[in-house]
């Protein structure tokens, strides 16, 4: 049946497509404790482990171009159900696997069908006006928040107690979880009535120019650059940590669960409560500085944290500064991009940190390998503190029109609708 008409309240448009992506993220989010473990249980290593995290997010972005035009021939909603039923077979034949091989192969399905994210925002722009799409945007990144938070506390839950169980059932409950999603998205989510084509809502060729536009307004490009370094360290972290803490204070998947969601419940709070007062406060620029500061005393943190309360600070560390350091930069990028450009520009940062998902991981797991657990986080706090010289460097004389600080908050405000949707968590 076709989407009803844009007369229609925006959360009435949106409310089925909303729900279907957070099951589909919570049931993501079950599997991430167990994932380390489990993979460790065949003899991975730390770069092996990591370079699972790296092939997903290289599937994850090549396929993103193919689903998008595929979506644009067959329908959105038929994409979107294909590869919720992908993820579903993808996280059963990793809790099934029998061998490393097996694992990867099932991960690289996961990456190839968790490209459905774009569909999903290609759907917004589909039943939304230019006016209410930047909304649209935070109603959907918050419910990938939102599902990012929950899941982590379930996979942790069904782990065990066990330091040595390394959570296999947490790929089944994954699995039911996005079979939900799944028998949810066939009789409720509606097929927009009609579709802007892939090149409109980033298409390779969109892209490709959305490069060209940022190369040529540095104000644009300095906070891209900055994100993409800001995602190397945030995505070397995600993939090592639970190593580290493994190794460090002998917690298994339980516990990693529960800080990961302790974790993401500080930056739903950061991003909810704290950015648009900071930002009015302090403007995006300062805030960005603070929350590349922040991250950065975090990760050097973790190399002297050997005690439990010690990791629970550099955590929250951690996340205040992401918390800040998202919203500070796509309000930076949106402000300075010119009108009508936005979606390329947008496209552009979402590439570069899809570039950052797949280096990170890979090279953060050789750093645990060659060099020991703590030099993938003093390597991170080098790559913030180099994020943080370059910001101030070539953002410092950029001057403000003088009622962008109140436009800034109202921005930053609407980023804190969606705590996650400035980066599309790793599966």
């Amino acid at each position: 049946m076709p989407e009803e008409s844009s007369d229609k309240p925006l959360i009435g448009r949106l409310w089925v497509l909303c729900l279907i992506v957070f099951i589909d993220m919570v049931g993501f989010g079950v599997i991430i404790p167990s994932q380390p473990f489990w993979t460790k249980s065949f003899g991975a290593t730390a770069f092996e482990i990591a370079l699972i995290m790296s092939v997903y997010a290289g599937c994850q972005f090549v396929f993103a171009f193919p689903l998008g035009w595929l979506s644009d021939r067959v329908g959105r909603k038929p994409i979107l159900v294909l590869s919720l039923f992908g993820s579903v077979i993808s996280f059963t034949l990793v809790g099934l696997a029998d061998s490393l091989l097996m694992i990867v192969l099932a991960r690289a399905l996961g990456g190839v069908m968790g490209a459905n994210i774009a569909v999903a925002y290609a759907y917004v722009a589909d039943v939304t006006t230019g006016e209410e799409r930047a909304r649209a945007m935070g109603l959907l990144g918050a419910s990938i928040g939102a599902g990012f938070v929950l899941g982590p506390f379930i996979g942790g839950a069904v782990a065990g107690p066990d330091p040595a169980n390394p959570g296999q059932i947490g790929f089944f409950v994954g699995a039911a979880i996005s079979a939900v999603a799944v028998i949810a998205a066939i009789p409720l989510l509606r097929e927009p009535a009609s579709h802007r084509s892939s090149a409109e809502t980033g298409g390779f060729r969109a892209r490709l120019r959305g490069f060209g536009l940022a190369l040529s307004i540095p104000i644009v490009l300095i906070p891209i650059v900055v994100a993409g370094m800001a995602g190397l360290a945030m995505t070397g972290l995600e993939a090592t940590y639970a190593l580290w803490v493994n190794e460090v204070h002998g917690w298994g998947a339980q516990e990693t669960g529960l800080f990961f969601g302790y974790i993401g419940v500080i930056l739903v709070i950061v991003q909810a409560g704290l950015v648009g007062p900071g930002a009015r406060l302090i403007g995006e620029r300062r805030m960005l500085y603070l929350g590349l500061a922040f991250a950065a005393a975090g990760m050097v943190l973790i190399a002297v944290s050997d005690t439990v309360l010690l990791v629970f600070i550099n955590g929250a560390l951690i996340a205040f500064g992401y918390g800040f350091i998202d919203p500070s930069i796509s309000s930076l990028i949106s402000r300075n991009t010119p009108a009508g450009r936005q979606g390329a520009i947008m496209g552009v940062a979402q590439s570069v940190a899809s570039l950052a998902r797949i280096v990170g991981p890979a090279v953060a797991g050789l750093l645990f390998y060659k060099l020991g657990h703590d030099a993938p986080y003093v390597a991170g706090a080098g790559v913030l503190a180099l994020a943080l010289a370059f910001a101030v460097w070539r953002l410092a004389g950029v001057e403000m029109p003088p009622s962008a600080r109140a436009r800034a908050g109202a921005q930053a405000e609407a980023q804190a609708e969606a705590p996650a949707g400035a980066r599309t968590p790793p599966r």
